[in-house]
């Protein structure tokens, strides 16, 4: 047989389930198991590189004095943060595959080969594995595998569970799942799966699809976010009791780049506070400096690498401060330039506020935003995200993705693959979804596709964090 066709099947499950012992029974049988959690630990105490994005995500604590890893620091992080579980795991995750691709080439001839990790479902298998056995085992007897073998406590055990994932994410879509309660024979069970993919290893697929989708393309979640501007007349919808929510709210949805309107430099300095690991650019309105509202631009600094910046007014002379047309208040753009790390991948992202009140202002600035981004990006992909003070029928929006206008931009909601999620209004007031107030949106140019699209219309206590919605789409750039 052909030693190149060795494909990657998952092998998952919870931890205590007993992934390690079946994967022992499929090594003694000839299956190779690249042990993926294993790696992950090595390459966090090993790896320059990983440790610099910990670092940079997670902060200075991340790491002991001896440069030795913090697991213990960051578990408690994670289960005081549960979504900052995908940003680790985006982190190590392209490290351990470049690993494992290594690894599969000097393999021994086999069918195929296993790849051991507690952190795949076969939902969110990544692309190299083609297929998912599940290890299922009753929670109780779980609980018991781990503490006799680590001797942790029951509350740790539990600790450890609920940063996974939940047993039927494991099981839903499972092409295999191998049942290791008290009762169950898991020998047969095993030599069944290995019969079957000994049967139909043609089918699936190689190594060499494995190298290119650590070449694939670059994947960006986008977020538009008008946190509505501090001020006391909002009462019990001032900033100040809204903050910790706004950034709560990006930490959950796990957003990349965030396009900021109507915040105040102090706003920003707040949302830092709630975002370690971002960084973020732009200039106040008022001065070019300070003063006034940014339209900032936040990211993920352990992802992104940021090339360039700028700022320009929505004015004829937009290269400095000024009011535009019949606008009411100075308004900006704020753009950058990207490289994600993993791939390489350069893009430009664009954010903007529109003006509230000025008819030939929005219009004229749809005009010159589409000319700057010609300008500035050229034929790189584009995102541009903003508050524009239109609804879809009105005419700046239609200036903008007007396809007879070579430098259109198309709007994200009508080219998401899974279609769109949550109201399509985006302005609610502090008091209800507000229908027919679609003004919020995030555009795309020049190749990038779109694989979701949402509107956040979550409360806490019935209370809204910012009197718009945030809308958010993940896009992928070629």
């Amino acid at each position: 047989m052909d030693t190149g066709l060795k494909p990657f099947i998952g092998m998952t499950g919870g931890i205590g389930s007993g992934k390690s012992t079946i994967c022992r029974i499929f090594s003694c049988l000839g299956i190779p198991v690249f042990e993926a959690d294993k790696v992950a630990r090595e390459i966090c105490e090993k790896d320059a590189a990983v440790k610099e994005a910990i670092i940079a995500e997670f902060g200075p604590k991340s790491y002991l004095p001896d440069g030795s890893y913090n697991r213990a620091w960051i578990k408690g992080l994670l289960q005081k943060y549960p979504g900052d579980v995908a940003h680790l795991n985006a982190i190590i995750h392209p490290a351990v595959r470049s690993k494992a691709a290594e690894w599969i080439l000097n393999t021994p001839e086999a069918p195929f080969c296993l790849y051991e990790s507690a952190l795949i479902t076969p939902r969110t298998k990544p692309e190299h594995i083609s297929q998912v056995i599940t290890v299922d085992c009753p929670l109780p007897e779980r609980i018991q595998n781990v503490q006799k073998r680590s001797r942790m406590s029951y509350m740790e055990t539990m600790q450890i569970i609920d940063l996974q994932p939940q047993p039927k994410n494991y099981l839903w879509g499972a092409d295999f799942v191998i049942q290791n309660g008290k009762n169950d024979r898991v020998f047969p069970q095993v030599m069944n799966i290995l019969k079957a993919f000994t049967c139909f290893v043609l089918l699936l697929a190689s190594p060499s699809s494995f190298a290119q989708s650590s070449r694939s393309s670059a994947q960006v979640k986008a977020m538009t976010f008008n946190v509505r501007l501090d001020t006391e007349s909002d009462g019990a919808n001032q900033w100040k009791y809204r903050a910790k929510h706004c950034g709560e709210l990006i930490r959950y949805h796990q957003a990349d780049i965030i396009g900021l309107q109507e915040a105040f430099l102090h706003q920003i300095t707040d949302l830092e506070k709630e975002l370690p690991g971002f960084g973020w650019f732009g200039k106040g309105r008022d001065d070019g400096k300070a003063e006034g509202e940014f339209s900032a631009l936040m990211y993920r600094k352990s992802k992104f690498k940021l090339l360039q910046e700028k700022t320009f007014w929505l004015s004829d002379s937009c290269d400095k401060v000024g009011f535009g047309w019949d606008a009411a208040c100075r308004r900006v753009v704020t753009w950058g330039q990207f490289q994600e790390i993993k791939t390489g991948k350069k893009f430009f992202v664009f954010n903007t506020h529109f003006d509230h009140l000025g008819k030939v202002a929005r219009r004229e600035s749809a005009k010159l935003v589409l000319r700057k981004i010609a300008e500035i990006a050229g034929k790189s992909p584009v995102i541009l995200t903003g508050d524009f003070n239109a609804t879809p029928d009105d005419e700046p929006i239609q200036i903008l993705v007007d396809a007879k206008n070579p430098t259109h931009v198309i709007d994200a909601e009508k080219i998401s693959q899974n279609g769109h999620y949550g109201p399509y209004s985006s302005f609610n007031g502090f008091t209800k979804e507000q229908e027919g107030r679609h003004i919020d949106y995030i555009f795309v140019k020049n190749g990038p596709s779109v694989l979701q699209h949402t509107t956040h219309s979550e409360t806490w206590e019935n209370k809204y964090p910012t009197d718009h919605f945030p809308v958010s789409a993940v896009i992928r750039i070629p």
